[in-house]
């Protein structure tokens, strides 16, 4: 009855775009309580099969036979379509991308694998985007490229989950959503998002009357773009919630229990009332069951887990009562994770960061177990647990650097460390951080005005010995001095002893003191004076060459006066008595 009640309106487009097929399909059921719509996008390049069409069809037959909200029952028909796309391979390689949309026409629960998307809209904004399960995903997380460059990044159809891979395919399941007259709900594959942006779809969203409206004006917007681009097939679907299903508020009162009541007591007795007030009991449980699933769902949105402990805690034990197992199940799935993010967050407390980091890192898993619930502050505290160890890291490094001698990278690294804390508002970090900085720059700076010191005796040692040096050289040089001023005297004396032997006709005497003072001179580095004395030695030699030659004219004389002395008068040479 709950269909007839409200008014939910479904239009939607689905082309091949620039391909020659289109391997993409959309499929929908609305039944009285529930409805399911379903998007998906073939990933494979096969063309005996529409791995779409099979996963579409298999997902709307489960929910078909059971319909429902559950987040389990979700996840199992998500998981059957992997197996059964898997099964009918037959040595093709079928994958494909997913995105479900389920309601009982007052909730919406969504889930999806890969990158085939939802948008829901709420008062001209986007209320729910979903993010792709794709490197491209990743790296905007990580702030590595900026969103607006998502639809063209090279990676955008790199998936890490899908269906019909040899991995298990991790689907987004996400909590149930209160619908709203007015909301519209918007499912598309990527030939969509890749051509038209968000702020395209918002707008052409804006004051449109028909879902058709929103259809034709997104077509419009992808098919520009073929000129450019080459269009991949393209599928949105758009629903229009103008009215959503409201209970009517009807309490049986206690004049109507009695009223049904005292003919059973009067017919079964005391059986009969047993049997009323057991079933009476269990209506209340189960209502204090969905009242506790949903304290606790609402809990965890906030991310206040404790307190959702509590609620699925309460949850549990009345599950078990009622034997309601898919609920039991449920129930235990959130407070194993409640209870792990409370473990984590008292690590973190406790500054056991390495710990905390463990802790978070097993309730991340728990969360993609049940459908990212509290993945985003669990993310959230992982970076903390990182940027915390990161800034312990740097100050181990400081100090073993510093316990190296390294002081200088020491205070780098505490610098290092306090900028990263304060950016984080980490002040125990912060204080640690600047307390080793501070000691380490003080050791620094006793180290440079003890090498001041040290560089300023060096000088003042430096300038004395070259002051000495200085002095030595001084008195070499006077004794130099005086040295070569005694060796030109001597030189000169010895050229003057020459003068007197030149004179005295001691001509071979005179040349050997000419010698002697030239060879001194010229060791004097005194050219002219050298030269001077060349004129000397020549004249000193042509005196001794002509003194030899005298002596030798002399010596021819005096032995013909000898011989003539020798012999008698008959002896003379008849020329004397000529001569004479």
């Amino acid at each position: 009855m709950r269909r007839i009640n409200s008014n939910f309106r479904t239009g939607f487009i689905s082309e091949e775009g620039q391909k020659i097929s289109n391997r993409d399909y959309f499929g929908y059921v609305e039944m009285d309580n529930f409805a399911c719509y379903v998007l998906a996008d073939s990933l494979d390049g096969e063309t005996r099969s529409n791995s779409a069409q099979f996963v579409v069809e298999s997902l709307i037959r489960s929910f078909g036979e059971n319909p429902t909200l559950r987040k389990g029952k979700l996840k199992k028909y998500i998981q059957n379509a992997h197996r059964e796309l898997r099964k009918m391979r037959g040595g093709m390689h079928l994958k494909a991308s997913v995105v479900l949309a389920v309601t009982d026409y007052k909730k919406l629960r969504y889930c999806y694998v890969g990158n085939s998307r939802l948008y829901l809209l709420r008062n001209s904004r986007f209320l729910i985007q979903t993010k792709d399960q794709s490197l491209t995903r990743n790296l905007i997380d990580d702030r590595k490229i900026p969103l607006d460059q998502a639809a063209q990044h090279e990676e955008r159809n790199n998936l890490y989950s899908y269906l019909g891979g040899k991995e298990t395919p991790r689907p987004v399941i996400s909590k149930k959503i209160r619908l709203e007259d007015g909301d519209v709900l918007e499912i598309m594959t990527r030939g969509v998002w890749e051509n038209c942006s968000d702020s395209q779809l918002l707008e052409a969203s804006e004051d449109a009357k028909e879902p058709e409206d929103v259809l034709n004006k997104v077509e419009d917007i992808v098919l520009a773009r073929q000129e450019d681009h080459r269009i991949d097939n393209y599928s949105l679907a758009v629903t229009f919630i103008d009215k959503v299903y409201r209970s009517p508020k009807k309490k049986i009162s206690i004049r109507q229990v009695l009223l049904v009541a005292v003919p059973v007591v009067l017919l079964a007795g005391g059986i009969g009332l047993a049997l009323y007030l057991n079933h009476r009991n269990k209506v209340k449980d189960q209502e204090n069951l969905t009242m506790a699933m949903e304290s606790g769902e609402t809990y965890l949105q906030y991310d206040n887990f404790e307190k959702g402990a509590q609620e699925y805690q309460t949850a549990l034990e009345l599950a078990k009562d009622l034997n309601k197992k898919e609920e039991a199940s449920e129930a235990d799935e959130y407070l194993k994770l409640s209870e792990q993010i409370i473990l984590a967050d008292q690590a973190m407390a406790d500054e056991d960061y390495q710990k905390a980091q463990e802790l978070y890192l097993t309730a991340r898993k728990l969360s993609m177990d049940a459908g990212n619930v509290g993945k985003a502050y669990i993310d959230s505290r992982l970076k903390e647990t990182r940027d915390y160890m990161e800034v312990y890291d740097l100050i181990e490094l400081g100090m073993a650097k510093e316990e190296n001698g390294n002081l200088e990278g020491a205070a780098e690294n505490y610098r290092q460390a306090r900028d990263l804390a304060a950016s984080i508002y980490y002040g125990a970090g912060k204080e640690e951080a600047m307390s080793r900085q501070a000691a380490v720059e003080e050791k620094l700076d006793a180290e440079a005005a003890k090498a001041a010191e040290a560089e300023q005796q060096a000088q003042t040692a430096a300038k004395e010995a070259a002051a000495k040096e200085m002095e030595s050289q001084a008195a070499m040089q006077e004794l130099e001095n005086q040295q070569k001023a005694n060796d030109q005297k001597n030189a000169i004396e010895l050229e003057n002893q020459g003068n007197e032997l030149l004179a005295q006709g001691e001509y071979e005497s005179a040349v050997t003191y000419y010698r002697t003072a030239q060879a001194i001179y010229i060791r004097l580095e005194l050219p002219e004076l050298a030269d001077g004395i060349n004129g000397k030695i020549a004249a000193a030699q042509a005196g001794a060459e002509a003194k030899r030659r005298q002596q030798q004219s002399q010596g021819t004389e005096t032995a013909v006066q000898e011989q003539t002395a020798g012999q008698g008068p008959e002896e003379q040479p008849q020329e004397a008595g000529i001569t004479g």
